[in-house]
């Protein structure tokens, strides 16, 4: 079906007027080897006539994306030497050809190659080649034939391949060959008409570029020094949260049941501190061991079957339950999608949530209580830091740069709250705070800027402005993080790591003493291991050991272990087709899971005759 829609585009895309240009390009072939980096080295074979005298052509290659993205390109090579390299800021620009010779007719043939370094991605979930073969409205020519491959260092998924032509934002896909070593995606096609694109997205799972490096601009932090008042609530801050914010190790021997009175959506909650996928995926095979309900591979997707009623389960797992069953006791991942599953979903999360309140909180009262307060002392700071700023000339131009301020405080303070909840269970990570930086780097300008033409230093002026800015992010970023755990999540989060430590560890007999005992065992422990995502620790504890086959799990290999890739499939259903559309990060990619669309990539630029 998909290499007909493709075979129907293309049919009417050949059928479609040639717009006019003064060359016509009968052939373009792209070559990418991309390393473990990220970086790209691109090889450019093209063949064209001219339909007007003409010295040559241009070959634009973009650099600089309005995201902020910027590529390092170097140019390795070319079949000719009648080429120069002009760059306006945005497009390196390749003008080939000898300004004393006009070309008629042809055809002609080029080649170029040349490195393209995009560095590491801005996502901390998983990584990703988003790449135009051919950028849409950049040619001043159809293309008679185009052929590509991409070379990537290590084996992907064709499942998470999606390669994609027409106009800026089509989503039309088109077939690709994948080679037998799973590294290289290809294809060939004819007749893509000026104005038309083709771009390929490829997914990965996190760390899949394990060389790549996003630069990370630490010098306003660095300032930090110079300014007294911000270090001080910065210092403060800093004392509170080591005394009555932060939370301590947690020392656990190893238990060898699972955590008493937690179900795997409980496990996955408090060490998350929300529902992800995989508690969701993990309370599914705990359910079917249960012998509640039946899973079978479909179409690509999922089917579900209820086969008897649940028993002593929680608010937010009978609701959970419920969004599954809602319909019908037989559905698969189209039924779900559209039945308002994910409402449904959300609701029980919520229930999950007011699960652990009062007597079950995850927070101890009174350390949030303190973060609360810490974060409205900070507005101090805010003012005297304007304060200081403009100390020369006390009067409008301080109530002007207290007000920024005050709106920097607001911004950061929303900030630092999504940030911290993105943190809960894993820590603040470095690729967490990316999101902040765009407001870091404009408030920055923005005092700058406001305070040009007091006297004194322009650089100690700019750096005091700086450090007042990343000292206040600091700060209150800080105080956001103060919120300890409660003696019940200190006490839980002993029997889970317990548990953990278990399954992380299991020596060989035991396993095969207990599977001796009980020949599912592997399924019963299989629920809470996705719930804490070691899974795949626990099923390589059994390499060597035979495990029936579960009678639940239908499809697919159909042996023990297929099971354990049930919450990876399952993550990628959810995200790809259970859950709403979110908007567009950064202007040029989609989020994960969905399939990319023409245009959306990095470079692929194009070209121009002169």
């Amino acid at each position: 079906m998909r290499r007909m829609g493709a075979f129907a585009l293309l049919l009417l895309l050949s059928i479609l007027p040639a717009w006019s240009s003064s060359f016509v390009m009968d052939y373009y072939a792209v070559r990418i080897d991309v390393d473990r980096a990220r970086g790209m080295v691109i090889r450019e074979n093209f063949s064209m006539e001219y339909t007007e005298p003409s010295h040559g052509f241009y070959r634009d290659i973009q650099y600089r994306f309005p995201d902020g993205t910027k590529a390092d390109v170097e140019m390795l090579g070319a079949s000719t030497e009648d080429i120069a390299v002009e760059d306006d800021g945005t497009f390196m620009s390749l003008r080939i050809g000898d300004p004393e010779t006009l070309l008629i007719s042809g055809p002609y043939a080029y080649s170029i190659e040349y490195a393209y370094d995009l560095g590491g991605d801005r996502y901390s979930d998983y990584d990703e080649v988003y790449y135009n073969i051919v950028s849409p409205d950049s040619w001043d020519s159809d293309i008679g034939t185009l052929v590509f491959s991409i070379t990537l260092p290590y084996p992907i998924d064709p499942e998470r391949v999606w390669l994609t032509a027409g106009g800026y934002g089509s989503e039309f896909e088109l077939p690709f060959v994948l080679s037998d070593d799973g590294c290289t995606v290809s294809g060939r096609y004819k007749s893509l008409p000026q104005g038309y694109g083709m771009t390929i997205r490829i997914e990965m799972d996190d760390g899949y570029f394990n060389e790549a490096v996003i630069p990370v601009d630490f010098a306003s932090i660095g300032y930090c020094v110079a300014i007294l008042i911000p270090i001080i609530f910065l210092a403060l801050a800093i004392i509170v949260w080591l005394r009555k914010g932060r939370d301590g190790k947690v020392i656990a021997p190893v238990r060898f049941s699972p955590p008493e009175g937690l179900s795997p959506l409980d496990v996955g909650f408090i060490l998350d501190g929300c529902v992800e996928d995989r508690a969701v995926s993990a309370m599914l095979v705990y359910w079917a061991d249960k012998g509640w309900i039946t899973i079978e591979e479909k179409d690509g997707g999922f089917a579900f079957s209820k086969v008897a009623e649940p028993e002593a389960m929680s608010d937010a797992e009978q609701s959970l339950f419920e969004a599954f069953f809602a319909s019908s006791d037989a559905v698969d991942v189209k039924t779900l999608a559209g039945n308002g599953f994910y409402g449904r979903r959300q609701r029980a999360a919520a229930k999950e949530a007011a699960a652990f309140t009062g007597g079950k909180s995850l927070i101890e009262p009174s350390s949030e209580r303190l973060g609360r307060i810490m974060c409205a002392i900070l507005i101090v700071p805010a003012i005297l830091s304007a304060i200081s700023l403009t100390i020369p000339f006390i009067g409008g131009i301080t109530l002007f740069v207290a007000l920024a301020f005050m709106m920097m405080y607001a911004f950061f303070t929303a900030i630092a709250k999504s940030i911290e909840k993105k943190a809960r269970g894993g820590g603040i990570k470095p690729s967490l705070l990316l999101p902040a930086l765009p407001f870091i780097i404009f408030f920055c300008f923005f005092i700058s800027m406001a305070l040009a033409g007091l006297p004194g230093s322009p650089m100690l002026r700019t750096a005091a402005a700086c450090i007042s800015v990343a000292s206040l992010f600091s700060s209150i970023l800080i105080s956001s993080s103060i919120s300890r755990r409660s003696a019940y999540a200190e006490e839980k989060l002993m029997e889970i790591y317990g548990y953990r430590e278990f399954i992380e560890t299991v020596e060989k007999d035991r396993i095969e003493r207990l599977s001796a005992e009980d020949p599912a065992f592997y399924y019963h422990v299989l629920s809470y291991a996705m719930a804490m995502g070691v899974e795949e620790q626990w099923t390589k504890a059994f390499d060597d050991i035979y495990v029936e086959p579960a009678s639940w799990y239908i499809g697919g290999m159909h042996d023990a272990f297929a099971v354990s890739r049930f919450a990876r499939r399952w993550g990628y259903v959810s995200r790809s087709t259970l859950q709403p559309p979110r908007q567009m990060r950064g202007g040029a990619r989609t989020s994960r899971g969905s399939s990319g669309f023409s245009g959306g990539g990095f470079s692929g630029g194009g070209g121009r005759s002169w």
